[in-house]
């Protein structure tokens, strides 16, 4: 059985990307007739003690947190243009309690079992990050924005925002991670779906065949 976390978690949602590859804003388009945004929200509740958004359009997220049963806001970029690395940098600022879990917002299969085994795996370290298989073989990739991270990883991101850089991962040689590999991931998440996000349109129909398969098993 899955132990409940020991601490509430602030849970941030980024949400700042601009849909290119999509033609339109991706977050708001629906599944199951639910905005990806909200359906991402509802799956996060239980884990939350609080919700923060780092979005460039305040006023949409605003009414959305305004509808939320447990506190949420919008939080603002101290270092605009940076990236996910400055919505990190304003969610761990803004955050309520020391451990933050960061979310990208097009990501309609997250997995609260996954989630709280993340969490779970928190005390001694820094930051907890899923590693996935990357395309090349035997290569594994980071999933920065699919983790959890302390309060104490702000200095380490602050020097890099302030030095330019706005690799996601660019501070994790600073402070002590928790890698969590494809393996053990998978005893949580078989097919990894908690890390499939939506950019282009045909990923948006591979998410709606998804749906229709678990629909039909």
């Amino acid at each position: 059985m899955d132990e409940l976390p020991l601490a509430p978690v602030s849970v941030l949602i980024l949400a700042g990307g601009r849909s290119r590859r999509m033609g339109q804003d991706k977050i708001w388009m629906e599944l199951e007739g639910v905005p990806l945004i909200e359906r991402l929200v509802r799956r996060v509740l239980p884990l939350a003690g609080e919700i923060l958004f780092s979005a460039n359009a305040g006023e949409r997220f605003e009414a959305l947190a305004a509808q939320l049963p447990l506190p949420a806001r919008v939080v603002a970029d101290r270092f605009p243009g940076s990236g996910p690395l400055a919505g990190l940098h304003a969610g761990l600022s803004a955050a309520r309690h020391d451990l933050l879990l960061a979310l990208a917002a097009d990501l309609p299969f997250v997995n609260p079992r996954l989630l709280r085994r993340l969490i779970g795996l928190a005390a001694g370290f820094d930051a907890v990050v899923p590693q996935t298989p990357a395309d090349e073989a035997d290569l594994l990739q980071w999933e920065p924005l699919h983790a959890l991270y302390r309060r104490t990883c702000l200095p380490a991101i602050e020097a890099h925002l302030a030095a330019g850089d706005r690799q996601v991962i660019c501070f994790f040689d600073e402070v002590r991670v928790r890698a969590v590999p494809p393996d053990e991931l998978r005893r949580f998440d078989p097919d990894l779906l908690s890390f499939f996000n939506v950019n282009t349109p045909r990923d948006w129909e591979r998410s709606q065949e998804i749906l229709r398969a678990r629909s039909q098993a």
